[in-house]
């Protein structure tokens, strides 16, 4: 390894070990940590997708930890169940259990066995310890499929804490292929009410999660006839049970009933990945042209300014109504246009560094020595330069968050992508301002603040390290 990467190497490992001591940048760095974490690991923080999973709760609900305020420790509490790999076998008869795929997910495959058909019987237990709520909904995907004169029924029960017992769904006799079903249970359902016996305006779902303790769902699967007349088959799919509770995750709900708190992590890795790509790619045009310009001077240096001049002077917000016009709300033109508009200050930065660097002796020797000016610039500016371009890049990443957290929070935002500036910008629409729903407002503004300070720390700490060490040369 040569001298010269060697010293480099050493001046980097000095720069971190000043920036360690440093408490404005460690708290800084051990922010963004945080952040970084919540990003890369949203998938596994939330088990719903911040785009489709609506109707998960009662619009607005308060988060659930609000059960330890007095107010809110009867509040029904949101019940989201997934079932397939939690039922279990409570009776089995003349059956096979198979697990298969259909369309890139998981199914069970029942197939009856013996002579007469067979029976499986299917549970799962459930604690609901809080107050009654106003709807629940049972989903249950099903096929079936059997040889002339081979039947098959299947049937939905619930059983409450007291005993009694529910037939929420039963299907008529099937005979032959019953194509791909998805039976909805909805307590709403007028029929629903009706084969229960109660009033068309009664609430049911009050009436059976009236009480608290453990509840019982039952889904049971018949097949009937003789064996010499072939076999019969049920394919399950993935069953869900779900209580929209006024109490959700934690963050609550919005308007939809969405889960915030997936918004918020989901929004967290893009809010990251838009201030990083927008600020390399701004700090990349940047330093090229702060280097080009500020070396070689002259006409290209005045050229170049003035490019920089008519950027700056370029007013954002018209140019970015003209392209939501033109190609819609999209976040791949917004980043683009951030980045477009955000290299400029870099660009005025390195110049003048460079303006600096050009009259070292190490660049006349260099000159001197014959080397080209694509080298100079390459092997000598650049290296020097680095601080400032890593400083900038740190700073400019904070701005490029809050640029396209205004953006959307404005409504130029693609409303297919979750990001900080979406949740505000859903809430100023639809009542949370006015319904003081803090759970939908705060995290996001406290997650921009928080993220910005996180960058400025850092950039001021290795703007303030990288400046002291050239003030020492």
């Amino acid at each position: 390894m040569s001298k010269k990467k060697t010293r480099r190497r050493s001046a980097w490992r000095e720069v971190w070990s000043e920036f360690l001591r440093s408490p404005r940048g460690v708290f800084g760095l051990v922010l963004f940590l945080i952040f970084l974490f919540i990003g890369l690991a949203a998938s596994w923080l939330t088990p719903y997708d911040p785009v489709t999973d609506r109707s998960l709760a009662a619009a607005m609900a308060r988060p659930a930890w609000m059960r330890l305020f007095p107010k809110y420790k009867d509040a029904p509490v949101t019940v989201d169940v997934f079932l397939l790999r939690n039922w279990h076998v409570a009776e089995r008869e003349n059956v096979e259990i198979d697990w298969r795929e259909r369309e890139g997910a998981d199914v069970m495959v029942i197939t009856s066995t013996g002579e007469g058909g067979g029976r499986l019987v299917l549970e799962h237990k459930f604690e609901y310890d809080a107050g009654a709520p106003d709807v629940f909904i049972l989903e249950l995907p099903y096929a079936f499929s059997g040889a002339a004169g081979v039947t098959g029924q299947a049937r939905i029960t619930l059983e409450t804490p007291a005993g009694d017992t529910y037939r929420l769904f039963e299907s008529r006799v099937l005979r032959n292929e019953q194509r791909w079903t998805v039976q909805r249970v909805d307590s709403r359902d007028l029929q629903l009410k009706m084969r229960l016996g109660f009033q068309p305006f009664a609430n049911v779902a009050k009436e059976l999660f009236g009480e608290r303790g453990e509840y019982r769902l039952v889904a049971e699967f018949e097949m009937t006839g003789a064996s010499e007349a072939g076999t019969a088959t049920f394919t399950v799919g993935e069953s869900r049970f779900r209580i929209p509770g006024q109490l959700h995750g934690l963050l609550g709900t919005d308007h939809l009933g969405a889960d915030l708190w997936s918004q918020f992590v989901y929004g967290t890795r893009t809010s990251l990945l838009i201030g990083f790509i927008v600020a390399i790619i701004a700090v990349f045009v940047g330093t090229l042209v702060g280097i080009v310009s500020g070396y070689l001077g002259g006409w290209v240096d005045e050229l170049l300014m003035r490019i920089v001049d008519v950027m700056i002077s370029i007013p954002f917000l018209p140019i970015m109504i003209v392209v939501v016009a033109i190609v819609g709300q999209s976040i791949e033109a917004l980043v683009f246009l951030v980045a477009i508009f955000s290299w400029m200050s870099v660009a005025r930065l390195v110049r003048s560094q460079t303006l600096t660097l050009r009259e070292r002796t190490f660049v006349e020797a260099a000159r001197a020595a014959g080397a080209r000016p694509g080298y100079i610039m390459r092997a000598h500016i650049l290296p020097n330069v680095l601080g400032l371009v890593f400083a900038s890049l740190v700073l400019l990443i904070p701005s490029a968050i809050l640029t396209e957290a205004t953006m959307s929070f404005l409504g130029f935002g693609d409303p297919t992508v979750p990001t900080w500036g979406r949740m505000l910008q859903n809430a100023k629409s639809f009542g949370a301002f006015t319904a003081l729903a803090w759970w939908w407002i705060l995290p996001p503004g406290l997650a921009l603040t928080l993220l910005a300070l996180a960058f400025v720390f850092m950039g001021n700490t290795l703007d303030d390290i990288l400046n002291r060490r050239n003030g020492e040369r």
